[in-house]
């Protein structure tokens, strides 16, 4: 009688080692942002909010849209939580300024990292009041005309030597691209030619470096606006601005000499300064006829304009109506 086999498998059992239990995900609730009646649980790296579904559909059509799907997780009190990928920093900023009246006031806040966290999210979430409201108040300081330039108060912002690159790396990432031109100035004008090169620390120990093609628009740039303020802006000084009917050419002539050696000690090698430096016009006006001070003070101004309405180009960057188009 043929012995009938079994399939090997019936025949040989294989131990099946025992499931190993999921490793459970640690989560702490946000201090700041934690509303016991609130109605869903935000989720990010670990931290959860819990805010008020209804608020965040009417203020946010990426919301809208995102809550509408709903959520497979529910906390303890049934609860849906909805994983965001966002730094729970800016998230507690940003859903704090959707929440709560008056956290985010342009006239009060200076707080650089909670106006950055603002315009970042309300940006990916397009909650365009806040969007405008933070773009407006960075714009302030890095704006798209001299004249707002002019009247720029730089104390509406947190003061710190990386905010330069912050707000150019802000502007990138957000695409609000008319920051651009402003940001590269103030890192050639204001950023130690090293650091522009290696990077510098900002304000929450994080280390901002651009990339290689900004840090060498940056640099070009440095140097172009260096030499346009020597030759244009203060070609008065430099007898390259013809000046004609001049009452006392000798006393006129040996003032801009001497006003010019004092300018050249004051730059050096550094930075720019074309819109940042401060020329003494009133003292200037005591050391020349009338004539020299004004066609040299018109001069002057006439080419700062110029050299701002083609400040993009000094940074490899469109024009500005391409700029403030795509913002």
């Amino acid at each position: 009688m043929a012995l009938k086999l079994e399939p090997a498998e019936s025949l040989f059992e294989v131990p099946v080692p025992p499931s190993r239990p999921s490793a459970a995900r640690i989560t702490k609730r946000s201090p700041d942002v934690w509303f016991d009646d609130g109605t869903i649980i935000l989720e990010a790296q670990g931290t959860q909010f819990k805010v008020f579904k209804g608020i965040l559909a009417a203020n946010s059509t990426i919301f809208n849209d995102m809550l509408v799907v709903g959520s497979n997780d529910t906390s303890d009190d049934g609860c849906p939580v909805v994983n965001v990928y966002d730094d729970p920093l800016d998230l507690k900023h940003f859903l704090q300024a959707i929440h709560r009246v008056g956290y985010y006031d342009p006239a009060e806040t200076t707080d650089f990292l909670l106006i950055a966290a603002i315009l970042r999210l309300s940006t990916k979430y397009n909650v365009d009041s806040l969007r405008r409201r933070s773009l407006n108040h960075i714009a302030s300081l890095y704006p798209t005309t001299l004249q707002e330039w002019e009247i720029r108060k730089d104390t509406a912002m947190e003061v710190f030597n990386a905010r330069p690159f912050a707000v150019l790396l802000l502007a990138k990432e957000t695409r609000h691209h008319a920051l651009l031109p402003a940001s590269f100035y103030l890192c050639a004008d204001s950023i130690e030619i090293n650091d522009i090169l290696d990077g510098v620390s900002s304000i929450d120990g994080k280390h901002l470096e651009l990339d290689w093609p900004d840090k060498r628009s940056c640099i070009r740039g440095r140097q172009n606006l260096l030499l346009a303020l020597r030759s244009e802006v203060f070609a008065f000084l430099t007898g390259s601005l013809t000046i004609p009917n001049c009452v006392s050419p000798q006393r006129c002539d040996s003032s801009k000499l001497r006003w010019l050696q004092s300018l050249e000690a004051s730059l050096g090698n550094g930075c720019p300064g074309i819109f940042s430096i401060k020329f003494p016009w009133a003292s200037f006006r005591k050391a020349v006829c009338d004539n020299c001070y004004n066609v040299s003070f018109t001069n002057s101004n006439h080419q700062r304009q110029l050299i701002w309405d083609k400040l993009p180009s000094y940074f490899d960057l469109p024009p500005w109506e391409e700029l403030v188009k795509s913002s």
